[in-house]
């Protein structure tokens, strides 16, 4: 089969109602009993059409995609040389160049489910056990990848929840310090989300198995990296509702947030779960949400991240009991103490009031973190004072705000509180 000038295009096209993504373009072929037939596919985030004119006018055949449909693959000797489409009742095969069938594969891979996993995938071994299912090291059998492979159950008319899983990481694909999803299949048993594969442990691990905390440094690091993910996934619209250490991996001090299971988008929050995260690191008014009552939004992740910093920098968990029934009652009513003195651990607790709206947002926190990445003994409640008087109080929509502070703007604010503080130690000397 010959190659066509059009492969590779991407484009973007509007349409009257939505905006239409060309995803990718390649030539087919539909083989006959005398002359096999030449079509042009085009794949956009919408739908497959093909059609026997490189305008794609009137195309012959169009499959509508979505995550209720399952696509078949036709895999010899090796290779995806092709793949099925129903049509009128039918299912018509269609065959093209390996390495362009292979790439209109990944290209579909969050479109529409696929079946038949393990034609694509080895397992390796087993990660993860759980209720849920498990989670398996795998490498895909054509590009020699490694890929991490959640396998859940569909048990008791779960689809929507996993759907919504699904959905919220296709929302955050491609960003930074969040995991990345790849493809789903589908059995008549479970789902499977494949996303890309992060060698090393979780945060839990390593601090399960570290003699000592992390050095300042390297807490900051860590909770830069957490905060600019939890950025992101806030500008999505979305809750992740279970930060803990466990949902963090970390390896070549990069961090990677994991498991959206109990992630919802905002304003679904009382309707998904609302009681719901880990004991020990979820915020009050989520585990007193039971009634379905009080309402909460994106500040609770900044609670679960202000007890994620005050482990990294010693090793002990906030809420000590000893039971676990012990722990969510001391959780619920926000009762922990905080020994321990400093400008570190003066942001800790900013991230841990039990008023939503006193409770520092992440813009505001990755701020912090930044300025004392730069200044090790600042005074972060006159900062944070100051932010306050500069911003609306305990605003919860911030974190839509992409104005990262950079080295130049902390600096400017930082200039503007020592002539604040200078004025104020001219008072107290003339008192």
């Amino acid at each position: 089969m010959q190659k066509h000038p059009i492969h590779h295009r991407s484009q973007q096209q509007n349409s009257s109602d939505t905006k239409i993504k060309i995803l990718y373009q390649c030539v087919v072929e539909r083989k006959h009993f005398f002359l096999n037939r030449k079509y042009y596919l085009q794949l956009t985030n919408q739908c497959l059409t093909l059609c026997e004119k490189q305008t794609q006018q009137n195309p012959k055949y169009r499959y509508a995609l979505n995550l209720d449909k399952v696509f078949f693959w036709i895999v010899k000797d090796n290779k995806i040389i092709g793949f099925q489409l129903p049509y009128q009742g039918q299912i018509k095969e269609f065959f093209g160049n390996a390495n362009e069938i292979l790439n209109l594969k990944i290209k579909m891979g969050l479109l529409v489910c696929y079946e038949k996993i393990d034609k694509f995938y080895k397992k390796e071994e087993i990660i993860q056990s759980g209720s849920f299912g498990q989670v398996t090291k795998e490498i895909c059998r054509f590009t020699q990848k490694l890929v991490a492979i959640k396998c859940i159950q569909v048990e008791n008319n779960q689809s929507p929840t996993i759907k919504n899983e699904i959905d919220i990481l296709k929302k955050l694909k491609d960003s930074q310090n969040i995991l990345e999803i790849q493809e789903i299949y589908k059995d008549d048993h479970n789902y499977y989300i494949v996303t890309e594969y992060i060698p090393g442990s979780n945060l839990k691990q390593i601090l399960e198995y570290k003699q000592k905390p992390f050095s300042l440094q390297e807490s900051l690091n860590i909770m830069e990296q957490i905060l600019t993910g939890l950025q992101t996934i806030h500008a999505a619209g979305i809750i992740h509702r279970d930060l803990k250490p466990a949902n963090l991996m970390y390896h070549n001090n990069q961090i990677k947030i994991i498991d959206f299971g109990l992630a919802c988008l905002n304003g679904n929050q009382l309707e998904q779960y609302p009681t719901c995260g880990t004991a020990g690191f979820s915020a009050p008014e989520v585990l007193n949400a039971w009634n379905k009552k009080a309402k909460y939004d994106f500040k609770v992740d900044l609670f679960s991240v202000g007890c994620i910093f005050y482990q990294l920098l010693t090793l002990e968990s906030l809420f000590k009991g000893d039971n676990q029934k012990a722990t969510i009652y001391y959780n619920k009513q926000c009762q922990y103490t905080i020994k321990e003195s400093g400008s570190p651990f003066d942001l800790v607790k900013l991230f841990l009031k039990s008023d939503p709206n006193e409770r520092i947002d992440c813009l505001q926190a990755l701020e912090g973190i930044q300025i004392l990445q730069d200044y090790k003994n600042f005074d972060i409640n006159l900062w944070f004072h100051h932010r306050l008087k500069y911003n609306n109080k305990g605003r919860s929509n911030c974190e839509f705000n992409f104005e990262n502070p950079n080295k130049y703007t902390r600096q400017c604010s930082l200039t503007s509180l020592k002539i604040n503080n200078q004025e104020k130690n001219k008072v107290i000397k003339h008192q």
